[in-house]
């Protein structure tokens, strides 16, 4: 179990330098397009369609990654209040809930790229599966870190710590 979260973590770590090196060729290439625009009067016709997959996937790697950190929302005073057998029960439901929802961004996203997959994007002409496989990755990654979790808590739950 140590071992997989070594692993987790080191694949959270990938996951961080992919999303920052995105982040950073999405801010040069709108900046270029700025630059363009202003002084050359002559816009990066793919630019404004790169930016805006960049950030989709940016979106979905960050939301793994959020995961990952236990960073999403949640109701942690309700939580904290309980007696500590109802505590464990509401965080297994609550990682099982996650897991479903998780699991159902991850094949609908995989749905989406049998539908895409054929298609090009206007002024890249790359293929619509790139942009939307962000949407499968993003899932499968949420799904992975919330599935250890789960195990985690299951765990603890089992040694009644």
């Amino acid at each position: 179990m140590e071992r997989f979260g070594m692993v987790l973590d080191r694949l959270n770590r990938a996951v961080e330098i992919i999303a920052s090196g995105m982040l950073t060729v999405m801010v040069i290439v709108i900046f270029l397009q700025v630059v363009f625009r202003s002084m050359i009067k002559s816009a990066i016709p793919w630019s404004e369609e790169l930016a805006r997959y960049i950030m989709v996937w940016i979106s979905f790697l960050g939301a793994g990654i959020a995961v990952r950190r236990k960073g999403h929302i949640g109701v942690e005073a309700l939580v904290r209040a309980l007696p500590k057998v109802s505590k464990r029960w509401t965080l297994l439901l609550a990682n099982i809930l996650s897991m479903v929802f998780y699991a159902a961004i991850t094949v609908l996203g995989f749905g989406i790229l049998q539908v895409v997959k054929g298609q090009v994007s206007p002024a890249m002409e790359l293929s619509m599966a790139i942009p939307y496989s962000a949407i499968f990755t993003g899932g499968m990654l949420m799904l992975l870190y919330s599935f250890y979790d789960f195990l985690k808590a299951l765990r603890a739950d089992g040694e009644g710590s």
